[in-house]
């Protein structure tokens, strides 16, 4: 069960931001602390007033005021959109302080082991739904005679220079994955994407699809076709899936491929 902790903690960090801001902007136009506005109707068109906070009197806004009342409305929309998020704030950190989902795993690892070889987890502990994954058994592609032969530190055997220091990196992270692992796609059917990763923390698995001869015409539109069904199929980089590309003139970068890994697998 993914853990949604650290994305609520995030959202938190964004509210802050957020309420960071509109505090700056309200000292920009401090000026006008005592100004507020009512508006009426007449003849079907909106008329303005400035309305003194202390004696609530009023006084119609000119035209030539229309920069200044733009300031004002916008600090007053600003100060109720603080006091809105201030309120979601507290709810999120509230529900955190209760949040405990590894309370679910806790269920089943604090049973005695006895018991354990009589039930089957709905939720996984950690360490046993890795090992699982890991476990999955699927037919792999296999490879031709005769081409040159590019084995992971691990031993996983791999087609290009590129997607072996893509598996490298991804074993020298613990980031565990399968090579070409089977995968239905809308418009094609069964593909074999480079890697499926799994982020062992979220338990999200991610898609890593490598596109190595960009500057080949008839390659390219291929696989702009490919990306295609990926995303007909529920596939978005960023979101469930990595995609790296190179050419014969710029090949894949080292930085790149760690960065792509420390965004979304570790």
């Amino acid at each position: 069960m993914q853990n949604y902790k650290e994305e609520l903690e995030k959202q938190i960090q964004e509210i802050d931001a957020l309420i960071t801001q509109i505090d700056k902007n309200t000292l920009k136009v401090k000026n006008l602390s005592k100004c507020g506005i009512a508006i009426s109707k007449s003849n079907g068109k909106d008329q303005y007033y400035w309305v003194d906070k202390l004696t609530q009197k009023r006084k119609y806004a000119r035209i030539e005021e229309m920069g200044k009342l733009k300031k004002v409305a916008q600090r007053d929309y600003e100060m109720l959109l603080k006091k809105k998020l201030g309120i979601i704030r507290n709810d999120i950190w509230g529900f955190l302080k209760l949040y405990d989902i590894k309370a679910l795993e806790n269920v089943y690892i604090g049973m005695a082991d006895a018991r354990k070889k009589l039930v089957t987890p709905i939720i996984e502990p950690l360490e046993l739904y890795v090992e699982n994954w890991k476990k999955e058994i699927y037919e792999p592609l296999g490879f031709n005679e005769g081409v040159t032969e590019f084995f992971s530190n691990d031993g996983i055997r791999v087609r290009s220079k590129s997607e072996l220091i893509i598996a490298n990196m991804l074993e020298q992270k613990g980031i565990p994955y399968r090579y070409e692992y089977p995968l239905i796609l809308k418009g094609i059917g069964t593909v074999r994407p480079d890697f499926t990763c799994l982020n062992i923390r979220t338990r999200k698995e991610y898609i890593w699809e490598h596109f190595g001869m960009m500057d080949n015409i008839s390659y390219a539109n291929k696989n702009i076709a490919k990306i295609e069904s990926y995303e007909l199929s529920g596939y978005f980089p960023g979101k469930n899936m990595i995609m790296t590309f190179e050419t014969s003139q710029h090949a894949i970068s080292s930085n790149i491929i760690k960065a792509m890994i420390e965004e979304y697998l570790v």
